[in-house]
């Protein structure tokens, strides 16, 4: 079956026991999109994301990205399927007490392109490069990764994700606990590379300060359902956000920014 979408999820369940985490009879994502997926914590965004990466082991139903069909493939396929996919976790990796350099971390992405145990080649490491420089990060290359900031990791793990050259990027709240400064910089990051690299994205969040201008749409799970799903202008509205985060919120747009505060909205 072909699918003119870099996503495509029919009767997707997840569950647990009797209690569905994620129950989607119908999602799609058209190449080249810029999609965010909103919800509370719990509201089945993140198991979503593995269900994308074939590692969800309870999943039902039909879900394709780029054209193959998860859950299908086989173990072969599953590695595959994943060199094409660019994934950054919310979860920053744990201390080692064999730290890795910055280079080394974002040349892990190219072993699914070189082979697990193949060496890199020049091309490779050209590619590890030129992602480092742009994303900033020339001058901690050579630092360990648990030596530099949280905002400098995330940018390390875009770089690692990218240099697969994916079509598909998927980020997992990728500014969580990050500072107001660095949370800036991370959204001017992921426009950059949606304007320029011509990716399909998917930004899971629950803030709507994060989203880049360029995200034209978003899809907002509850309790793992689809409550809404559209534009943003159509979407983002004050009795979303409560019904989501509780009373007294209203959501606030300034151009092609949006926000959430207390209170009435005042509208740029």
């Amino acid at each position: 079956m072909t699918f003119h979408a870099a996503i495509h999820a029919e009767n997707l369940r997840v569950h647990y026991g009797k209690r569905d985490i994620l129950n989607l009879p119908l999602l799609s994502v058209p190449v080249g999109q810029m999609a965010a997926l909103l919800g509370p914590n719990g509201a089945g965004k993140s198991t979503f994301l593995r269900c994308l990466l074939g590692m969800e082991h309870r999943m039902q139903g039909d879900v394709y990205v780029q054209g193959k069909r998860v859950g299908s493939v086989g173990a072969g396929g599953i590695a595959r399927l994943r060199r094409g996919i660019g994934y950054v976790p919310q979860q920053l990796p744990a201390h080692s007490e064999m730290p890795l350099t910055v280079r080394e971390v974002v040349a892990i992405g190219r072993t699914g392109i070189a082979g697990l145990f193949g060496p890199l080649r020049g091309k490779d490491w050209r590619i590890v490069d030129e992602w480092i420089a742009r994303l900033g990060l020339c001058d901690v290359s050579a630092r360990g990764f648990n030596r530099i900031s949280g905002g400098q990791q995330r940018k390390a793990l875009i770089a690692k994700a990218m240099v697969q050259q994916p079509g598909l990027l998927l980020l997992d709240e990728p500014t969580a606990n990050l500072d107001l400064g660095w949370r800036e910089r991370m959204i001017e990051v992921i426009e950059d590379l949606y304007q320029s690299a011509g990716l399909t994205v998917v930004l899971v969040c629950h803030e709507l300060e994060v989203l880049p201008p360029s995200c034209q749409r978003v899809i907002v799970l509850q309790d793992g359902r689809l409550l809404e799903d559209g534009p943003c202008a159509d979407v983002l509205r004050d009795d979303l956000i409560t019904s989501l985060y509780g009373a007294g919120l209203s959501v606030i747009r300034n151009g092609r920014r949006w926000a959430v505060a207390p209170g009435e909205a005042v509208n740029a």
